[in-house]
């Protein structure tokens, strides 16, 4: 059942107490009326018929015309329908109608009453006068009933006036003493709910920690119960005040220290239910925090080899440790899990706590510099063995050997200048890596046609050497913040690429342009675009990584030292903004350098 408030249960109790009343006084009223008008002119019109019975029975089987006449003449002169039946209920005469087309009454319940002798009457429709009529009969001879009838009838037109005009005056008062007893209902039920609520929204108030609010009932006429009961409320509320500012300190202490745990806790009941997630497993999981409190685990942490862990755990009674490696919302993670059982304060067990460290950018961060040291080492080595050998063929005899000599040499010549730009690069990547990190870099507002130009004019001797035409497209007016040393280092690393693996022929594009991102803010795109064979879509992810290669063989051939996209990358990280590349094989790719305007 619905639980309403006490001013209504009150207020519509006692209304409708009161108004059921009225309404069954008024109907038992009315019906007592109607009663008394229907017996008043029951009698009324009864006695008239005694009147007229010793005229009708002279004129009776001596004067049928007569006792028509009379009929008709007594009928208009006393506003009464008089009608004659005899012993067969056939209609001797009527002072309305022809009684030759009328039919027999003798079925009438009035005439049934009268035939037995005594006065009958009955309220009806009449289909002869299409209304409502009273009839009374009384037998023509009281020692023979059965000989004849006299019936009177007269519209209840009046009647029904009366009843209804009394009827109105009932609703009417129904209504206002209804209305009357609203209003004293409304304030009796106030007068009695009031302090109630009052004393309600003190314990809500208290229930809700805010135990500084007493409650207060400042009526005069306060049942000594409820005063008793407010005051013991507020005594409640004193009492608990201290115990729960010490308890919500100890409570919000001990949250910061949950939620600030860069490692991820996880808590989980007996019932496989999850009991409490701070923010770093949240994160790590991609769940709610808050939203899977009470779930059971096996719904939230979708990965059956941790779900197994944790069944595991719920059911050792000593701590377990374990690493895992997981594929988690299409991310590959290393995770070292401590589980240990969880008790309450009477040593009750819980459940189980889980400390998870989230290991994988450490073992990135190891992966990459294996690979970075595997790499440097491999580029450097290369150059450095080809010049070692070349140097002992030297000095094995192919000095005399003046062709063959100056070949060596010159071999190693490149590999020394391959060396060379191996570790420019390096120095140029160690010195933007440490000015980004560092925060040393100096942004100026200045036009970038002109650093295309330039860029341009330091790449034209390598594409006229390899007949590779260069184009530009860039407003005059386009500007942006730049570090124009850097910004210029970057462009002519991809435009060198771009050269490098165009074919013959071919033409290389340069285009700058403002837009708007997906934030709404105003960008600037630097483009190249070339038409050589361009990169498949698994290189895609990893072409802005030191020494990473996508035709090793070919990339050598073309002396390239495996950095400068990283060098790019760096660069537009410098200037807070990316880079990114569009390719398909045999179409060409599309380096694009995107900074903030």
């Amino acid at each position: 059942m619905k639980n309403t408030r006490l001013f209504w249960q009150i207020f519509l109790a006692v209304l409708l107490i009161v108004t059921g009343s009225i309404v069954a006084v008024s109907w038992y009223g009315s019906g007592m009326i109607r009663s008394f008008y229907y017996r008043q002119m029951r009698e009324d019109i009864g006695d008239r018929a005694l009147l007229l019975r010793p005229h009708i029975l002279q004129l009776l089987g001596h004067d049928a015309g007569g006792l028509q006449n009379f009929c008709r003449r007594a009928g208009r002169e006393a506003s009464t329908r008089i009608t004659v039946i005899n012993g067969t209920g056939k209609v001797e005469a009527d002072s309305n109608e022809d009684p030759a087309r009328m039919d027999n009454h003798s079925s009438r319940p009035e005439i049934k009453i009268a035939y037995k002798g005594n006065i009958g009457s009955s309220l009806r429709f009449s289909k002869t006068l299409s209304r409502r009529m009273l009839y009374v009969a009384i037998p023509l001879q009281s020692n023979q009933p059965g000989r004849g009838v006299l019936r009177l009838s007269v519209p209840a037109t009046a009647l029904d006036m009366v009843l209804a005009d009394i009827r109105k005056k009932i609703i009417v008062g129904t209504i206002s003493i209804a209305l009357l007893a609203a209003w004293f209902s409304y304030l009796l039920a106030r007068r009695i709910s009031r302090p109630l609520e009052r004393m309600q929204q003190g314990a809500e108030l208290l229930s809700a920690g805010k135990t500084g609010h007493p409650i207060s009932l400042n009526d005069d006429y306060v049942a000594r119960e409820i005063a008793d009961l407010g005051q013991a409320l507020n005594a409640m509320g004193r009492q608990i005040h201290s115990r729960i500012m010490m308890i919500s300190q100890q409570r919000n202490e001990l949250e910061a220290v949950f939620s600030s745990m860069t490692d991820g806790v996880l808590a989980i009941g007996a019932n496989h239910q999850i009991i409490r997630v701070n923010k770093a497993a949240a994160r790590l999981f991609l769940i709610d925090g808050k939203g899977v409190q009470g779930k059971p685990f096996e719904g939230v942490i979708r990965n059956r080899i941790l779900q197994k862990f944790l069944e595991i755990t719920l059911e050792r009674d000593y701590p377990t440790k374990k690493d895992l490696n997981l594929m988690e919302g299409g991310r590959e993670l290393s995770l070292r899990l401590h589980a240990v059982p969880l008790y309450d304060g009477e040593e009750k067990r819980l459940g189980s706590l889980v400390i998870i460290n989230n290991l994988t950018r450490l073992n990135q961060l190891e992966n990459i510099r294996q690979d970075f040291v595997a790499n440097v080492s491999h580029e450097l080595k290369t150059p450095i063995t080809a010049i070692r050998g070349y140097v002992e063929t030297l000095l094995d005899g192919a000095m005399d050997d003046e062709e063959e000599a100056e070949n060596f040499l010159l071999i190693i010549e490149r590999q020394s200048s391959r060396l060379d730009a191996i570790v420019d690069d390096l120095l140029t990547l160690a010195r933007v890596e440490d000015r980004f990190k560092n925060n040393d870099i100096s942004l100026e507002q200045e036009k970038i046609l002109p650093l295309l130009e330039a860029v341009i004019q330091a790449c034209t001797p390598q594409a006229t050497q390899k007949n590779v035409f260069i184009s530009v497209d860039c407003k005059p007016a386009l500007a942006a913040k730049i570090n124009r040393p850097m910004l210029e280092q970057g462009v002519i690393n991809l435009l060198t690429n771009a050269i490098k693996y165009s074919p013959p022929g071919k033409a290389v594009a340069i285009a700058a342009a403002r837009r708007q991102d997906v934030m709404e803010k105003d960008v600037v795109d630097i483009q190249v675009r070339d038409q050589g064979p361009g990169i498949g879509q698994e290189h895609l992810e990893r072409i802005f990584e030191r020494f990473y290669r996508c035709d090793k063989a070919r990339s050598r051939e073309s002396g390239g030292t495996g950095l400068g996209l990283s060098i790019v990358k760096h660069i537009a990280q410098c200037h807070g903004g990316t880079v990114n590349v569009r390719s398909r094989i045999g179409s060409g790719a599309t380096f694009t350098i995107t900074i903030p305007a």
